[in-house]
């Protein structure tokens, strides 16, 4: 995952730590079944790109008995990492970029990253790179790549609604339509491809709720940076928890996976 892209202090560092938790809790339900379809409780070495603060390479870890690497081009995350996986003895940790792996061809059963092509400065070199170092019949797999131009949310807001829709994605330098260009991606690395939406379940506006009051501070601080002053963000949140508490609110967020098989 590419951290020291934004240049972060150390407020900002902590604050994304904080972040990639709640995504890997967030997420979890959509993950699991995939790291199970690739046949990750049998697989010998895997490979996790971009494993950042390593909540999800501890997932990972949980579902295999085979070695698991991870690897990203931040050092300061690696360090994250070691300290929440320090329980795991099948884990090994080392600074690397993703689109450049330091491994050799056809190394690993399954090579897997998690919300880091829509972050990558070359997100097919990226994918590539994964295919080569996976072996002949290994698997592939983006767990989870997002889509904010799918993004489907009512009541409406036409000033809130775009910041939210991936205009925030776009001034950190992210491409908020990866999801839909996986299939792309995969195939043209010469993987057999798979892909789908992982979160088919709409949140109640209960879950709705809770994660946003737990996540409030990442919401505030997009809507400042997009130039809207405190009483624009006080409106817009009166009015959004306010259709929570109703229960009229709706949210749909398109997030995608791939499968690729290597031939």
């Amino acid at each position: 995952m590419r951290t020291n892209r934004f240049h972060k202090s150390n407020k900002e560092f902590k604050e994304l730590i904080k972040k990639l938790e709640l995504q890997a809790k967030e997420t979890a339900e959509e993950r699991l079944p995939l790291y199970l379809e690739v046949g990750l409780k049998d697989a010998k070495l895997v490979l996790d790109v971009g494993c950042g603060s390593g909540v999800v390479t501890r997932d990972i870890a949980s579902l295999t008995q085979g070695i698991v690497i991870g690897i990203d081009e931040s050092p300061d995350m690696i360090e994250v990492a070691r300290e929440i996986l320090a329980q795991f003895d099948n884990v090994e940790l080392q600074v690397a970029a993703a689109e450049q792996l330091p491994f050799h061809d056809n190394t690993f059963d399954i090579t897997t990253c998690n919300l880091v092509l829509m972050w990558a400065r070359d997100p097919q070199r990226v994918v590539d790179e994964m295919a080569r170092v996976t072996k002949h019949g290994g698997k592939v797999l983006a767990s989870l790549e997002p889509d904010y131009g799918g993004k489907i949310h009512y009541p409406e807001d036409p000033k809130v609604d775009p910041i939210f829709a991936g205009k925030a994605i776009i001034d950190k330098g992210g491409d908020p339509h990866i999801g839909r260009k996986l299939r792309c991606l995969f195939v043209r690395a010469g993987l057999e491809t798979k892909v789908g939406i992982g979160n088919s379940r709409i949140w109640s506006c209960e879950e709705d709720k809770a994660y946003y009051l737990h996540a409030r501070d990442f919401y505030v601080k997009a809507l400042r940076n997009a130039g809207l002053t405190e009483e624009e963000i006080d409106l817009w949140e009166y009015n959004y928890l306010k259709s929570l508490d109703e229960g009229i609110q709706l949210n749909f967020f398109p997030q995608f996976y791939a499968i690729g098989i290597k031939p």
